[in-house]
């Protein structure tokens, strides 16, 4: 039981870490795609108006550049997307390793009990033992 007890530790500390670790990654893409969208809403201010990118090559340029961060946004969400239901899932499996080692411990605690209630009623009952009247 006490290597269960063990096993289940360390399966809860690697779950843990797990969900830290999908979490972190995807604060990284939230981080991504709130650079994208910044840099999407310059272009499309930039081409916007009556500035230099309004007209010409430089606005095609421009218009490809739209494009192509509209492209990476899509991208990010979905990635996004996929990390936070990872996230959900480890965070899931998180939480069943702990109630499972929870459980463990709990069935270890009720073993000890037992035993030593046992092992108290058997001193008890000992003849020799304890005040008996005869």
């Amino acid at each position: 039981m006490p290597n269960k007890i063990k096993r289940l530790e360390r399966i809860e500390r690697l779950k843990k870490r797990m969900h830290e670790i999908a979490r972190w990654r995807q604060a990284a893409a939230a981080q991504e795609k709130d650079k994208l969208s910044t840099a999407h809403a310059e272009m499309i201010e930039a081409l916007g108006g009556d500035g230099l990118m309004a007209y010409g090559p430089p606005a095609a340029v421009g218009a490809r550049r739209v494009r192509g961060i509209e492209r990476q946004l899509a991208q990010v969400e979905a990635v996004e997307k996929d990390l936070a239901e990872r996230a959900l899932e480890e965070g899931r499996l998180a939480k069943l390793a702990d109630r499972w080692l929870d459980s463990a411990r709990d069935a270890r605690r009720d073993m000890i009990e037992r035993r030593s209630l046992e092992e108290l009623v058997e001193a008890t009952l000992r003849p020799g033992t304890g005040s008996h009247k005869p």
